[in-house]
Parts: C-alpha cells; structure tokens; sequence
C-alpha cells in the first residue's frame, strides 16, 4: 500500500475557518432536498425503506463482498488493491463512484447491492453530509467511515456518530492502514462459522430460556452456526438401545476420581453414564459442536423421560463440546464463542444476585467441567452428590480455583450484542449439600456456587445478557472484541476491562 494514496491536497485548520465563513453560499452545501421533498420523491419511503434481514445479510459462508464508495475511484486503486491481497481473506471488492453530496444517490447506491461491508471513503472537503445517514438507515452490516483528511475531522466523525445513532456497528478510520486493519478482521471466516449444533426440545422454546423471537436462518446469519431442534422423545428412543458395560466403566471412573461420594447410587451414575456414551456418539457420528437438552422439561416430573444430564455435560466440556443447559439457544452460542477463543471449557451458570455496595454477583449451577483451567490440564478435586438434595440425579461439586481469573457473559437474545465483564473468584460455598440458610436447607443453591468480584455492578446489571451467564478463566477481552467485529456484534462491558488483580 502506498501512503501516496492518502496524501493529497491536506486542508489545514486555517484554510478550514477561512473557508467556513462562506459555508452560507449554497454552493458549498450539499444538494439535500428538505426531509419532506424527500418523503415526497420516494413514495412509501422507497428509498429509506429498510431492507430485511434475509435480504440484506448475505449467506455466512462462501466468499465475502465489500462496497467501496468514493468520490474518486481511480484515485484509490492502489488501496482497493490492498485490500484485494489483505491475507487470509477472499473478499469480492466492487469500487463504486458516488456523489456525496447527494444523499438520495448514495442511498440507492447502497441499498441495491447486496454486500457484508460497506466502505465509506470520504471526500477531502465537505460541510455537511445533510440526510445521508437518514436515508442510509441501519444496514445491519459493519460501516468502515474513512476519512482522508485525518487533520480535520468534525464532519466526518459526526457521519459516523450519526450512523450509529441508526444501530450501525461503525468503525471511523483515520488512516489506511487502520481501515484494513478491520477489513481483515471482518473479511476472516468468523471464529465459528459452519459449527453444527443439535439442541433436543421445543424449537426456540425452552421450559425456562424460550428464544421465540430468533429462528435457525438468523442464527446462522449472526453467527455463522446451524443449529437443528429434535424432539427430546427421539433422544429417549436411542437411549433405551444403549449397552450399559460402557456406562459402567464410566461410572466407576467418576466415583474412583471422586474425593467423595454422597447418597448417589450405582445405578443413578450408571444412567447419567448411558447419556453421556449416546450424546458422544451423535456428536462424533454427526460431526457436531455442541449440543443441548432443555432439561428442565423432564427432570422435575415424577417420572423423568430420561436421566438428568448434568455429569453428562460435564464429561463432553472437559472433552472440548459446548454442553449447554436448558436448551438455551444464546446460552450456548455463548459457551461455544468463549470456549472456542480461550480453548478451556465454560461455567454455564445462573446469576443468583448481585451486591452493589461491593460490585460483586452470586453465580451458581450443578453443571460444571472439572478441567476449567484447560481441556489438556490436570481436573480438579470434586465430590458426587444428588441434585438438589432431591434424593434424584447425580451432580459434581468442583472446587473452583480461588481468586482466579475470570470473564463471564454472554450474547443480548437478539445476538446483536455481546456481554463481558471481567471478574475474580472470591468465595466459593462447599458442601452444597449440607449448607442452610437462615429459612432452612439451601435446597435451592445449585451445586457449584461461588461469588465473583466484578468491576462497574449496576452497569453490568443493566446489560444482564438473560438468565444465564458463561464464564471462562482467565482474560481474552481483545480476542473476544476481534471475533464479534467479525460477527457484527457489538460488545458491552464496563468502562475498564484491565483484570482485576488476584
């Protein structure tokens, strides 16, 4: 890339003032009809009508394509040719003219194309881009905003202010080498594109977790997954087939590495064990990434269609399967996205309360891997006791390393933006199974229970992601950031996610 490209005829401050005093002339000012012209030469809102998802999002996979806009395409060539060769990536590149000061012209430029991103290289020059973003709309693709004169830039950031006023996901550049910087996280493959996931339930209307304002089409837009929901009755079916001397070694090795072993009989482990053997065969036989159970819709009846899954989940994450609980539909992208960047399994767990007065939150959950420092790392210690002290199901209790290191978030239910705070271990509740409160057993604390010491409490409290929330140890704040650009997605945390120190 030649930095020649970007040169040009640089407009100083002085110049800029000079000019500014004859900013009344009209012809210094775009050709922008009032908002009411415009509504009256596009009947309807033709032309600010915003297209669908469907039509908009191009397919996930297969190559991607960009639309460059410039008011002087040649004088660009060497920089489109950069990005044409921007390694790793496979990027359809179409370099379009487009006349800026005219913002109906740009807005039919870009909503008849169909593209994943939209390059805006600015002109040298301008006073005000009048309606653009308005007639732009929300294009819900990621925005490049350029600007070739880095030594002046009000008009330009407030274009890009403007545009994410209307929910774009914007990046204003300020130099080429930063635009491409995000082209090529954007033009990647996403971090899990044409991952397969199976989740056995309703479709998208779990007991506890529904998701009935999502559908496979838009999760595989948004993530680049595809998921499938088969009826729980089928996973029933194929269970009764399976042998149980598998499941018997299997139980014999949670109990053999079990510190204790407390009121769970033989039989529940071995039952839990069958799961475990079936789930891993589909996922193998299949090819797939993760896989989910809404659980909740058997486990508390009075004759449970199958067994609880709980040491199930816990054996594929430490064998690095996103397991996900409830058939949590955003609980499990999350796991997946998490696990994927910090290649440890995650703590899918529900976020009991949150204290204020000491930014700290309560999480807990009865499914939890023992291998959280890293699926190739030593387990940790745990003991094996019923669920919920229900004389039913088997769970583990793992001991959580103390004061360590923690993110914990997750996806909005719109899976348009992302959760993420980073936190640490404080305490943990052992001996679930014993503990009491001031109203008696603690029948409704989940196995693995602990606090976690967060930054910024009431603003994470504002953007709980939904009922459950995934952590991982350790901090890949960066690298999460990079993969939701590529998503399109958004991430929210708080105003300062240095770790908090141990």
């Amino acid at each position: 890339m030649s930095g020649a490209d970007q040169k040009g005829i640089q407009v100083g401050r002085r110049d800029f003032l000079k000019t500014m005093t004859l900013a009344g002339m009209a012809a210094t000012l775009p050709t922008t009809p009032p908002r009411a012209a415009l509504a009256d030469q596009n009947p309807a809102g033709a032309n600010r009508a915003q297209p669908t998802e469907a039509s908009r999002r191009r397919p996930a996979e297969g190559k991607k394509a960009l639309l460059c806009l410039s008011d002087n395409p040649p004088a660009h060539e060497k920089f489109i040719e950069s990005i044409q060769s921007i390694p790793g990536t496979d990027l359809q590149v179409s370099s379009i003219k487009g006349n800026y000061r005219s913002p109906e012209e740009i807005a039919r430029i870009v909503h008849e194309r169909d593209m994943d991103i939209l390059l805006l290289i600015l002109p040298l020059m301008t006073f005000n881009f009048g309606s653009l973003y308005d007639a732009m709309g929300d294009l819900d693709i990621p925005i490049i905003v350029l600007t070739m004169n880095p030594e002046l830039i009000p008009i330009d950031a407030n274009l890009a202010a403007s545009l994410r006023g209307n929910g774009a996901n914007v990046t204003f550049a300020l130099s080429q080498d930063q635009a491409l910087e995000r082209i090529r996280i954007l033009a990647s493959p996403g971090i899990l594109q044409g991952r397969r996931a199976v989740l056995y339930g309703r479709p998208f209307d779990s007991t506890t977790v529904p998701a009935r304002n999502l559908n496979e089409d838009l999760v595989y837009q948004r993530t680049g997954v595809k998921i499938q929901f088969r009826p729980i009755e089928e996973l029933a079916a194929l269970y009764k087939e399976v042998d149980a001397k598998d499941a018997v070694r299997e139980m014999e090795r949670w109990k053999r590495e079990a510190v204790k072993v407390i009121g769970v009989s033989d039989e529940t482990i071995v039952n839990a064990c069958r799961l475990y053997i079936l789930l891993r065969s589909i996922v193998e036989k299949e090819e797939l990434s993760a896989v989910s159970i809404d659980c909740l819709g058997f486990t508390l009846s009075p004759n449970p269609i199958l067994p609880y899954p709980c040491l199930a989940f816990a054996r594929l994450r430490d064998e690095g399967i996103t397991a996900a609980c409830e058939a949590d539909v955003c609980g499990m992208l999350s796991s997946m996205l998490l696990e994927e960047i910090s290649r440890k399994p995650s703590f899918m767990c529900n976020l009991m309360s949150l204290d204020p007065l000491v930014s700290k939150i309560t999480v807990s959950h009865c499914v939890a891997p023992l291998k959280l420092n890293g699926l190739d790392t030593a387990q940790m210690r745990y003991r094996l006791h019923d669920y919920h002290g229900s004389g039913r199901g088997a769970v583990p209790e793992v001991e959580f390393p103390q004061r360590g290191q923690v993110i914990t978030g997750g996806f909005s239910k719109d899976l348009k933006s992302f959760s993420l705070w980073p936190g640490r271990i404080e305490n943990q509740v052992m001996d679930t199974d014993l503990a009491r409160s001031r109203r008696g057993p603690m029948s409704n604390v989940c196995a693995n229970t602990m606090d976690v010491k967060i930054r910024d409490a009431d603003r994470f409290l504002q953007n709980v992601p939904g009922l459950h929330q995934i952590l991982v140890l350790d901090n890949y704040t960066r690298a999460i950031e990079d993969a939701l650009l590529g998503m399109n997605v958004t991430l929210v945390g708080p105003t300062n996610f240095t770790p908090l120190p141990a």
